[in-house]
């Protein structure tokens, strides 16, 4: 250590000991600092009134300084101050009254520009060859190309031109893939450029080798949600859930345990992008809804650790949907564990009422309508024949089973063996006059 360095240190170490002047001389400088501490921490204090109230001072403080980074809190949308513009969903009734589901702290796509509806009426697009066991791309590709705000994003330009993806980018394939289609009504189109890049949708995937449609589906919307984030990795979770993705197909379930010991409560919200009903022993889609909200008992070797108690007790665990997505996407859990298919009929309506299944099942009606259903025929999700039927922007239905596009009725799609069921919402529709006649624009 430097000379200058020992002669600062010396100097300090006599101050301190010449102010510190109660209590042994003999003792060390450690003892008599430690001494000097304890008597200020153990002096008397006493506190007084404010003299004004503690909103007062608050709203004192506020007028001090600007917002750089305003709540954009669940209830700071349902309930806007003056001046603010509230978003389509989720409503006050939407969400729990003991809601503590975490705010992001960016929005990456405001949810209000999210457009739900046909803004004009389109011609039914191409059909889509099969180019070797592809019937499970096809169906999925097909039940995307008609999901109108997924559409209507890709139509305004807006991703091409914010987009930094080097090399592949899933949302741009999809942009192309919809304008060959809708650009080619009344023909069939190869979508090999899709098909090239399986690999980069799914390591796993094989050209040639028939593949789960649902899990397809998967992997094409992680995709396009890797593309939307545009490298932004270091977002907090709930903000990574605000793409315009994420604003399309993703709502929140909640999971709740309650201790039957001491009735505390415990929350946990998971973003979701479909769900997945058990459909063993049920008729239809609302008794599958009523058993993926029944309550688990959580007991003998399952037991609850609740924090309040300070040990292990028995518990009930209940999913619910926390907040509603605009696109509903249901998978029909036909296929067991250890293989077998539930092959009976399971019905479902054209309008679905999903307030029951809620974390609050008391309110308005959330409501959504039946745009697309993927059915598979075949013993397993790995062989067999995938195709769909789609509405059209003229509220028509369409089969579209491979390169074939056919008109039906909307009976004979109810009547369908559906693996995947395509909702939209539809009670906060906010325009429903009917649509002029337009071209896909890209």
């Amino acid at each position: 250590m430097p000379a200058r360095s020992t002669d600062s240190l010396l100097q300090i170490e006599e101050s301190l000991h010449s102010s510190l002047k109660k209590g042994h001389h003999s003792a060390s400088l450690s003892d008599r600092l430690i001494s000097a501490n304890k008597r200020i921490l153990l002096q008397h204090i006493e506190f007084r009134p404010a003299a004004a109230t503690s909103s007062a001072q608050l709203e004192k403080l506020k007028s001090k300084y600007a917002s750089i980074n305003p709540s954009t809190s669940l209830t700071d949308h349902v309930k806007p101050s003056k001046g603010m513009s509230p978003f389509n969903p989720p409503s006050a009734s939407d969400l729990a009254h003991d809601d503590d589901l975490p705010d992001p702290k960016v929005v990456l796509y405001p949810p209000e520009k999210v457009k739900l509806q046909w803004p004009a009426v389109r011609r039914i697009g191409a059909g889509l060859t099969n180019l070797g066991n592809t019937c499970f791309l096809n169906s999925v590709l097909q039940c995307l190309t008609y999901t109108p705000p997924l559409v209507n994003y890709l139509s305004s330009s807006e991703h091409a031109h914010t987009c930094k993806q080097v090399g592949f980018c899933m949302v741009c394939e999809l942009q192309r893939h919809f304008r060959r289609c809708y650009e080619n009504g009344g023909q069939a189109i190869k979508p090999h450029a899709i098909l090239q890049k399986i690999k980069l949708i799914a390591k796993h995937m094989h050209w040639g080798r028939q593949e789960d449609a649902h899990e397809f589906l998967r992997y094409v919307i992680d995709a396009m949600q890797k593309s939307c984030l545009n490298g932004n990795t270091k977002l907090d979770r709930i903000s990574k859930e605000t793409t315009v993705i994420n604003q399309i197909f993703g709502g929140f379930l909640r999971s709740q345990v309650v201790c039957l010991k001491c009735k505390a409560k415990s929350n946990t919200y998971d973003p979701f992008l479909d769900i997945s009903v058990d459909v063993k022993n049920v008729p239809n889609i609302q008794k599958a809804f009523e058993k993926f909200v029944q309550p688990e008992q959580l007991d003998l070797d399952n037991a609850y650790n609740c924090t309040k108690c300070k040990q292990k007790v028995a518990a009930q665990k209940r999913f619910t949907i926390h907040k509603p997505s605009n696109v509903l996407t249901i998978q029909l859990k036909r296929y067991g564990v250890m293989g077998g298919k539930v092959t009976r009929h399971i019905s479902f309506p054209e309008k679905l009422n999903i307030r029951p299944y809620m974390s609050v099942s008391q309110g308005a009606a959330i409501t959504y309508q039946l745009y697309a259903v993927l059915v598979h025929m075949g013993h397993s999700t790995n062989s067999g024949h995938y195709y769909c039927y789609v509405r059209s922007s003229n509220q028509a239905w369409y089969c579209m089973n491979d390169s074939m596009v056919q008109q039906t009725s909307q009976g004979r799609v109810l009547n369908s063996e559906a693996y995947m069921l395509f909702y939209i919402r539809c009670d906060a529709a906010a325009n429903h006059e009917q649509p002029k006649v337009c071209p896909f624009h890209v």
